[in-house]
């Protein structure tokens, strides 16, 4: 499926998976074209690129919304695999730069609770 855009820019495809799964998730009205579907992906500015959102419209009203799950993996969780404990807790400072401190603070609870 191909997103529709604004005149000029480009299209990008935003589904990977097949039309049967598609329908699964958002209506039949989106399907036909009666509803717009809008991708918010990581790259609008209310998001800080850490989320995208499906978002199906109704000229202004809200019809579906389907977050997309781990759709930003940067595999810090496989890089702290090799990592000592405390190298591990550079790493979680990047999971999310707006709480920083609360990444590295859970991740400090966790060792200190298998360490006994």
């Amino acid at each position: 499926m191909t997103m529709m855009t604004h005149p000029g820019a480009e299209a990008t495809s935003s589904w990977e998976g097949n039309i049967e799964e598609l329908r699964n998730l958002v209506s039949d009205r989106a399907l036909t074209g009666e509803t717009i579907l809008l991708n918010m992906g990581p790259h609008h500015p209310s998001t800080h690129g850490v989320l995208r959102v499906l978002l199906e419209l109704d000229g202004e009203e809200l019809v579906t919304c389907l977050p997309d799950i781990g759709y930003l993996h940067t595999g810090i969780e496989k890089n702290i695999e090799s990592k000592t404990y405390e190298k591990g807790v550079t790493l979680t400072d990047r999971m999310d730069y707006l709480a920083p401190m609360s990444n590295n603070t859970v991740f400090s609870m966790a060792v200190e609770k298998l360490a006994g």
